[in-house]
């Protein structure tokens, strides 16, 4: 091709690259094995699940004034998932009921939009562009648990007062009484695992509204937009899990006549 010569872009088509066809392998089913109980196991236990309803406005502007709105893909992410154990309510004999949820995180929104680049008297001719935009949200709740988290409280730091027959310098003469220049402290501390999340599902419900209309021509009928005004209410399902040791028990096996009967010892 001569430098001259000017190339159009349906010259430059795509081409494979490389195609070819896998063959299956073969592989060998494995059956887990595992030992049976009693047994003291430390595994994750769902402490809490919970759908919180977020109501969401928010206003935005795109790049450039759109005609109408074509399609919008939505995606949830979650940023931040505290639980604080011991913020709700405490049953007298100190059984944890509830407790305060804190998350955020933001919708991420990719618009596809149509534009107005020619517009005529019966024809309107744009592009379809796109733009993406995250919509942050915050929000507060109180979880009921389904099983109490395990929770560690600091112990009181003791001390213990030590005896000396003389003071800190050397001693010129006998004086007993507790030791000015040394001190003894324990403190007792138990760790806690710390409660974590898992985002389970969501649902999007939503309302965008074409806002801040203009006109390329104060005569024309075609109406362009500047603006988009969304209403929208998300609900999270939220999955609250603790790390926690749970005892299991033996499980048994009976046969009454040419029958299998499992049972566990909660069925007892």
């Amino acid at each position: 091709m001569e430098k001259n010569q000017t190339t159009h872009p349906c010259d430059n088509c795509g081409e494979i690259i490389s195609s070819k066809t896998l063959p299956l392998s073969s592989g060998v089913t494995i059956t887990p094995s595992g030992i049976s109980g009693p047994l003291v196991a430390k595994i994750p236990v769902v402490i809490g699940e919970t759908e919180i309803q977020i109501d969401i406005e928010a206003e935005f502007n795109l790049n450039e004034p759109f005609y109408e709105i074509k399609r919008i893909k939505k995606n949830v992410y979650l940023t931040q998932c505290k639980l604080l154990p011991r913020s709700g309510v405490v049953a007298a004999d100190g059984t944890l009921i509830s407790g305060k949820l804190f998350i955020s995180g933001f919708v991420r929104k990719n618009i596809e939009y149509a534009t107005a680049d020619c517009i005529g008297d019966k024809v309107v001719s744009g592009r379809i562009a796109h733009t993406t935009i995250d919509v942050p949200f915050t929000a507060v709740t109180e979880l009921e648990y389904s099983v109490p988290p395990v929770v560690s409280i600091r112990g009181v730091q003791t001390e213990i007062d030590l005896l000396s027959s003389c003071g800190c310098n050397d001693c010129t003469g006998t004086i007993m009484g507790k030791s000015g220049c040394e001190q003894y402290f324990e403190d007792s501390i138990t760790f806690t695992e710390s409660p974590y999340c898992e985002l389970v599902g969501v649902r999007i419900i939503e309302d965008d509204i074409n806002a801040d209309p203009i006109k390329c021509h104060p005569d024309s009928k075609v109406q362009l937009y500047n603006k988009i005004i969304e209403k929208m209410v998300l609900y999270v399902k939220i999955k609250v899990l603790q790390v926690q040791q749970v005892n299991i028990p033996l499980t048994h096996t009976v046969k009454p006549d040419c029958t299998t009967t499992q049972y566990s010892d909660y069925e007892k």
